[in-house]
């Protein structure tokens, strides 16, 4: 079992390990991009991305809202995962199986104010219309509607965990989410069942051949494009939804529980030491900028500092 910010294990020989990276992380490009225009949804893998005040362009600027207003996702319907997503400009174009489609837009919408999943503050957004809460109504069999975030929706996470301090969309609380490809071979090599990357549903995806080793990245400059690693991420129930059928499934929870998972916290907290206890950890929560700069599949990760992991390496 693995320990956030336990008994320190930063030893010279450790140090030495990961300076080598990097030297080598130079030739680590950017393996893929997703983003997820409307949240629990299907991932779109896209070549390049626009960056944005609050992260990616279009990553999760849409939810699923009840009538109540709050954000619904995988954690009560799992078949939101089946949910195709295409972008036609700025309007997202959804449908699934026996449900035809419908499209999504800002552009004069009416304004509404939802709760988003992480904080339940409100939210100034709008609202998708009619049509759109019909589709998903008889989608969920269930009232529902959906609603996205705006340029002057200006929400940010609760302060005391708003450790990225960056405007946000509905994502749960990072702006961006880095993900290692050897890290993910190394969970699978290890599980009882099959798992891909897109359970964990991370934008940035990386191959740095080693496991692990972006728990100590800190600064990166990737191309014109500035990303800072703030914290491993906690992973909840979704990873173990089958993002193609919206089954659920024991993977990858039984190898992030045996191998990746933080039974306490005593470097953090309030909120954020109760957000990372009793969680299994997979990818780097990041905030990214410039605004205007564009991130594209291939670009070169150059670590610019490293950081202490709060996560220790497996043994």
């Amino acid at each position: 079992m693995w320990q956030l910010g336990g008994r320190p294990w930063w030893s010279q020989r450790v140090r030495a390990r990961f300076a080598c990276y990097g030297r080598i992380m130079s030739e680590i490009p950017v393996e893929a991009i997703h983003i997820h225009p409307v949240k629990s949804c299907r991932r779109i893998e896209v070549g390049e991305a626009e960056i944005v005040a609050t992260g990616l362009a279009h990553d999760r600027e849409w939810q699923v809202v009840d009538n109540d207003g709050a954000c619904v996702t995988q954690r009560k319907h799992a078949s939101l995962a089946t949910i195709e997503t295409a972008l036609d400009g700025d309007i997202i174009v959804l449908s699934a199986p026996e449900h035809g489609s419908t499209t999504l837009s800002r552009d004069g919408a009416p304004p509404v104010t939802v709760l988003p999943l992480v904080g339940r503050r409100p939210v100034a957004g709008v609202d998708a219309g009619d049509e759109a809460a019909a589709w998903i109504s008889d989608f969920l069999g269930e009232s529902h509607r959906f609603a996205a975030v705006t340029a002057d929706s200006n929400h940010r996470a609760p302060s005391s965990i708003d450790v990225f301090e960056q405007p946000l969309t509905f994502v749960d609380l990072a702006p961006v989410l880095l993900a290692n490809s050897a890290s993910l071979r190394w969970l699978q090599e290890r599980s009882v069942e099959p798992f891909g990357m897109d359970r964990f549903r991370a934008n940035v995806i990386v191959d740095a051949t080693d496991p692990w080793v972006e728990d100590t990245w800190h600064e990166m400059a990737i191309g014109s494009v500035v990303m800072t690693a703030e914290l491993p991420w906690p992973r909840c129930a979704i990873p173990q939804i089958d993002q193609d059928s919206g089954e659920r499934q024991r993977e990858p929870a039984l190898a992030l529980r045996a191998y990746r998972w933080c039974s306490e916290a005593p470097t953090l907290d309030g909120n954020l030491k109760s957000m990372m206890e009793g969680n299994g950890m997979f990818g780097m929560g990041c905030r990214i900028g410039p605004v205007g700069a564009t991130l594209t599949v291939g670009d070169v990760v150059d670590v610019q500092s490293y950081r202490e992991p709060i996560l220790a390496a497996p043994v």
